[in-house]
């Protein structure tokens, strides 16, 4: 297939690398400014055409939106007039399909569930990837699409979607966070990062194997109050740390012990 990006960021970087090794043609790329559409354009080697301006667009088979969920509904409002054909597809977890209606083209939604970064190598064909077209015949070609790039597709409605992105934000933007917070306290008391690695590498390689809930561990399921309050003591100078402690430390207790 031909395709066009609309963004150049994370995301896009991915999808345009595992698009082109599954054969398809990237066209073209779109970025706010421009030098990212034509970094990725020159990571490729497809000598795609790289702009800021939508209308400036190579026509396609489909067209990928992978930017901020806020300025989807903005891109479609303002899909130009001379791309009348082809597929235009967004790739967000929350964002609900018919935004895209006003383009006034066929629309669909292709969201990978998986955290990315540039300079991160992922197997895209072990990433879980969910469909939705606007007609049984566009989401056939969605799912044709994805399973060119993923050995894991399924069909998914927009409500189903934002629940199921729901869970991953707790599963990997809240944790990443709390990850964060470890690290700053580390890094605080002059000790290294990497004592916390295998750690954090447990912790996620034990749940493949037993519920998160069988796997909860420390001291609010213990029920150790004097390990709380001098933790609590520690972070008396850190109100906002403090809060997501306390927080957290009564959601753990409230699980295991009401």
């Amino acid at each position: 297939m031909k395709i066009a990006l609309v963004g150049a960021g994370n995301l896009a970087t991915h999808l345009a690398l595992s698009l082109v090794k599954a054969g398809h043609h990237v066209v073209g790329i779109c970025s706010k400014t421009g030098e990212t559409a034509r970094s990725l354009s020159l990571r490729i080697g497809q000598e795609s055409m790289a702009t800021s301006r939508l209308d400036e667009l190579p026509k396609a088979d489909v067209y990928l939106i992978a930017t901020k969920d806020d300025v989807i509904s903005t891109i479609a409002e303002e899909w130009p007039g001379n791309l009348s054909e082809g597929l235009i597809v967004h790739t967000s977890g929350s964002v609900d399909i018919n935004v895209l209606a006003p383009a006034g083209i066929p629309y669909g939604v292709l969201y990978p569930l998986q955290t990315f970064s540039k300079e991160r190598d992922v197997d895209f064909k072990k990433i879980p990837c969910f469909v939705e077209g606007s007609t049984t015949e566009d989401t056939m070609k969605l799912m044709e699409l994805a399973r060119s790039v993923s050995n894991k597709v399924y069909t998914l409605s927009s409500e189903h979607r934002r629940l199921l992105h729901l869970s991953a934000v707790f599963a990997c933007n809240f944790v990443n966070h709390l990850y964060d917070i470890a690290e700053q306290q580390l890094k605080q008391n002059g000790f290294p990062t990497e004592w916390l690695q295998p750690l954090i590498e447990e912790t996620a390689a034990k749940i493949k194997t037993v519920s998160a809930r069988e796997a909860q561990t420390g001291p609010a399921i213990r029920k150790d109050q004097r390990v709380i309050e001098c933790h609590s003591a520690i972070l008396a100078q850190e109100p906002q740390h403090l809060l997501i402690y306390n927080i957290l430390t009564e959601s753990i207790y409230q699980t295991f012990h009401q």
